[in-house]
């Protein structure tokens, strides 16, 4: 059976099947064990692990909970965050001057989103490699490929967020970046901040991984699992992109903050510094999140990514410890309880891809469906708007979240996609 246990109940004999923390894959020690020795468990609650999932089939039980009754109970905290339509998240004051910039259909803003993210990833490359070869970084082009996205997303943001799905694996240094600007510009907009503020903490956010232009290349692209020595040389990444950071005219202290702190846990286990609650500024906590989504929904030479939603799961339990929770449920209205590129099952059987979120309804996003599961077979993909539905007995609601990998689905299939977009 597998369980989910306190660290405080851990001793030798049991078997870790799951370390519940993203951070650790990149660890030396292996992504599942069997603990030998009193020294593994020590390492283990340093890290700033809290709970672990064991199996009890393969080591030594303890007290917890089942992974099932776990995730159950996950799921409807996730559930609850979605119920009171109407509750976006937040009324988004946002005072600017760009207010009366018009919206746009989805299929209309792929192309210029696609077109404004690309910029931004060329960017980022040009100033990444500026960086490793130790020149000055210019911070005003960045920031005006940050305001070019957060344009496109005030006209449709579901646009720029659903290009953010379409991720490849040989590319993740520059689009985790290009990526975490996006979320991260999503959550500050959600959150009623300023175009001010939302262009800063944008560029804090795809600079934030700068200071890995100082570590070794051979620590950087090991495709084995680091050493001691190496993990504490990967981390002080943090410390070279703020010191490369608060060297360049032109950054804000939020952008600092964006790049200095996301590695920083709110109980005080992440680094470099170690803080802990509110000495954490609040760019520094939303960029925690959103690093961690974006890396745990990505592909990597160590791990495949979680889908969106089961990463929010995830997330839902972290944050009873390492995330700021009020913070975290804002991101959650921000995406969606069923974020982009989720696949879900429908009351009446049939499943899709959520291919656009509903802000002001979290429970009724634009559904692609592709499958009529009682049948068991594929279908021509139809754009179903479960907000047309709601109230309704057709069975046009969703009934919970399907791993399309179970069902054989690249859900990147499914979402539109520009022409423009390689």
């Amino acid at each position: 059976m597998i369980k989910k246990v306190s660290v405080n109940q851990l001793k030798p004999g049991m078997f870790i099947h799951d370390f519940n923390a993203a951070w650790m894959d990149e660890n030396p020690f292996p992504r599942q064990m069997m603990l030998s020795k009193d020294e593994e468990v020590q390492f283990i609650v340093k890290q700033g692990v809290k709970e672990v999932y064991i199996d009890t089939r393969r080591g030594s039980d303890g007290e917890g909970a089942g992974q099932a009754d776990v995730q159950a109970e996950l799921a409807a905290q996730l559930q609850e965050l979605g119920v009171g339509d109407g509750e976006a998240p937040g009324e988004r004051p946002v005072r600017r001057k760009l207010d009366s910039i018009k919206s746009a259909p989805l299929e209309e803003e792929l192309a210029k989103a696609a077109e404004a993210k690309q910029q931004a990833r060329t960017l980022v490359g040009n100033v990444l490699e500026d960086a490793r070869l130790g020149k000055q970084v210019a911070v005003g082009p960045v920031k005006d490929a940050v305001a070019g996205i957060m344009d496109s997303m005030f006209r449709n943001e579901d646009a720029m967020l659903s290009l953010s799905q379409l991720k490849q694996r040989d590319e993740y240094t520059f689009l985790h970046s290009v990526n975490v600007g996006v979320f991260l510009m999503s959550f500050s907009r959600a959150m009623g901040d300023d175009e001010e503020t939302i262009i800063d903490v944008g560029t804090g956010a795809m600079l934030h991984d700068i200071g890995k232009m100082r570590t070794p290349p051979e620590v950087l692209n090991k495709p084995g699992r680091l050493t001691d020595d190496e993990f504490q040389i990967m981390r002080d990444h943090v410390v070279h992109s703020y010191d490369i950071l608060s060297q360049s005219p032109g950054i804000s202290e939020s952008a600092l903050h964006v790049a200095g702190q996301h590695h920083e846990r709110y109980d005080g286990t992440g680094y470099p510094d170690g803080l802990k609650g509110e000495e954490i500024g609040k760019y520094g906590q939303m960029a925690a999140i959103v690093d961690v989504y974006d890396a745990i929904t990505s592909d990597r030479c160590y791990h495949k990514g979680m889908s969106p939603h089961v990463a929010l799961q995830k997330m839902m339990d972290w944050s009873k410890h390492h995330f700021n929770k009020g913070l975290f449920e804002s991101f959650v209205r921000c995406v969606g309880i069923y974020p982009i590129g989720t696949m879900v099952r429908l009351k009446n059987g049939l499943m899709g891809v959520v291919i656009e979120s509903n802000r002001d309804s979290l429970l009724y996003p634009v559904v692609n469906v592709i499958i009529d599961s009682i049948k068991k077979r594929k279908l021509r993909p139809e754009v179903v708007h479960l907000i047309d539905h709601r109230g309704k007995t057709d069975g046009y609601q969703i009934a919970g979240r399907e791993d399309h990998r179970r069902w054989g689905v690249d859900p990147k299939q499914f979402m539109p996609e520009p022409k423009l977009f390689n």
